[in-house]
């Protein structure tokens, strides 16, 4: 087999390089910076027109980067009858361009894979400044998050691509939903700096965040408050190992 590896530089996508490459399964990557390039052989381009990298290739792990299915058809077209694992999201059972682009991978093929994710904890990295000064400020602490270590989610990968996974939808999650309050608490003891934090005004949030994005993300988070993100055994059943939890992945990151 020869897996072609999208957003081979990104979060999830350099550990599945790797643990493709200690499988001695052959890899290409397709990469904008060939200077990033993971290991595996090189094409560099973009994942909107990745023909030249498809070529030749039996599977690809895909990640479309985009908040929007707009071009998908043009790009899953060159994946015809290849097996198809697809970091998708949580979101995707409710419409949206996540679900558009997984009917368009349906189009194409029908080895398909689809790990749809809550969210990953490498999300939170953006907290880290500021719980470097012992104190985090961002809305609805009490939201309640099953965040993903981007390690189960490459596992999950590669388990997909050696494995019999075809038409296959997980829901890939970590192992428990924690409040983004204890996440800043966690990632605090990790950095041996005590970190707390603190609700801020909608307001403002909105400011910062940006009005098209903060539209979506704040019903979502405040959602998250009674109602928190599901937890999936997915992770435990395929790969054999349970989901790493948050305070795993705070460790590696910042012990």
């Amino acid at each position: 087999m020869k897996v072609l590896v999208t957003g081979a530089t990104g979060n999830t996508g350099r550990h599945v390089v790797r643990g493709l490459l200690d499988a001695r399964i052959d890899v290409r990557v397709l990469v904008r910076d060939a200077a990033k390039s993971p290991g595996g052989e090189l094409v560099q381009g973009d994942i909107t027109d990745p023909a030249e990298a498809a070529e030749g290739v039996d599977a690809v792990y895909f990640v479309w980067p985009f908040y929007s299915a707009e071009g998908i058809d043009k790009a899953v077209k060159s994946f015809k009858d290849k097996k198809i694992v697809y970091v998708s999201s949580a979101a995707a059972e409710d419409g949206g361009f996540w679900d558009e682009v997984e009917e368009a991978i349906r189009t194409v093929t029908d080895d398909w894979t689809f790990l749809r994710i809550t969210g990953l904890a490498t999300n939170t990295l953006g907290w880290v400044p500021q719980a470097k000064t012992g104190k985090v400020r961002a809305p609805y602490g009490q939201a309640k998050r099953s965040l993903v270590h981007e390690k189960d989610v490459a596992d999950m990968a590669i388990e997909a691509f050696t494995g019999n996974h075809s038409k296959q939808i997980y829901l890939v999650t970590g192992p428990e939903a924690l409040s983004q309050a204890r996440q800043v608490e966690i990632i605090g003891e990790a950095l041996g700096t005590p970190a707390k934090w603190e609700e801020q005004p909608l307001e403002e949030a909105t400011t910062q965040l940006g009005e098209e994005f903060a539209k979506s993300a704040l019903p979502y988070w405040a959602s998250l408050v009674d109602d928190p993100e599901p937890v999936s055994l997915d992770v435990a059943k395929v790969t054999g190992h349970p989901a790493r939890s948050f305070d795993d992945w705070a460790r590696e990151r910042f012990s």
